[in-house]
């Protein structure tokens, strides 16, 4: 027993406890048309003023962000875009297995096109931060990513091509470096198989 550490440790429950109600007062709120934006806003404070005790709510918050991201409202979307881009920064590489099942509802079919694009800048971003956390899960957003690299949408597609580059970089194998252009290339279309 440590002298002061009780005090220590209790001033931690109080600061998780506190940012825990903040986080999810604020997420209560993203789904409403007139408070979605400013509740957005106060979680990328949240998330920007890099508060450890936050990080775990802010992480549980992802599949409510990601689905503001399909909002109709441009600022409501760019709002969530920025919390993401706030949390995938500052978060802890060992959370990308808390994302997963929200980052493959992102990426699934019933998925908006603005959530779809959403989802893969935010597998992009982690791929360059954490690319040894993303090599860990890389077998199971493969062929998610790889099938949304021959979207519809132009945008979707670009930003699945882009994803997919920064994966394929994450396999930790620098003797298939060379070959990863080609990877990428033969997940766009049936036809580039071959090669």
């Amino acid at each position: 027993f440590v002298p002061g550490s009780v005090c220590y440790f209790g001033r931690l429950v109080e600061m998780a406890a506190a940012a825990k109600s903040e986080v999810e007062a604020l997420v209560a709120k993203i789904a409403d048309k007139k408070e979605g934006q400013a509740a957005l806003e106060g979680l990328a404070k949240v998330a920007e003023a890099a508060a450890p005790e936050a990080e775990p709510f802010l992480v549980a918050a992802v599949p409510q962000i990601l689905e503001a991201t399909g909002d109709k409202s441009k600022a409501v979307k760019d709002a969530a875009v920025a919390v993401l881009r706030a949390i995938s920064e500052r978060m802890s590489p060992f959370s990308i297995e808390i994302l997963m099942p929200a980052l493959l509802t992102g990426l699934g079919v019933k998925a908006k096109p603005p959530t779809k694009e959403a989802t893969l800048s935010l597998i992009e971003g982690l791929a360059g931060r954490a690319p040894k956390s993303v090599g860990y899960v890389l077998v199971t957003l493969a062929m998610p990513v790889a099938e949304l690299t021959c979207d519809i949408k132009k945008e979707v597609k670009e930003a699945a091509v882009s994803c997919m580059t920064a994966i394929c970089g994450c396999t930790g194998n620098k003797d298939l470096e060379p070959f990863l252009p080609f990877v990428v290339k033969a997940a766009q279309s049936l036809t580039n198989t071959h090669e």
